[in-house]
């Protein structure tokens, strides 16, 4: 998964986190939201390789 795919998804589940209409709906997205935060902050300080190529467990 790319980065712009990863920032893709996070905005989608933020949109959905919003028109929730349940307590939790809301839990799944929020936790979705904060995945893909993660996701992101470790794909930004990554050196570029696609994201679904990358393991924390790799050395850099």
């Amino acid at each position: 998964m790319t980065l712009e795919q990863l920032i893709r998804n996070h905005e989608l589940a933020k949109a959905n986190a919003a028109r929730s209409t349940s307590a939790e709906e809301r839990e799944t997205y929020f936790d979705l939201v904060a995945y893909y935060a993660k996701r992101i902050r470790e794909a930004q300080d990554g050196d570029g390789r696609y994201v679904a190529d990358w393991s924390p467990d790799e050395s850099s």
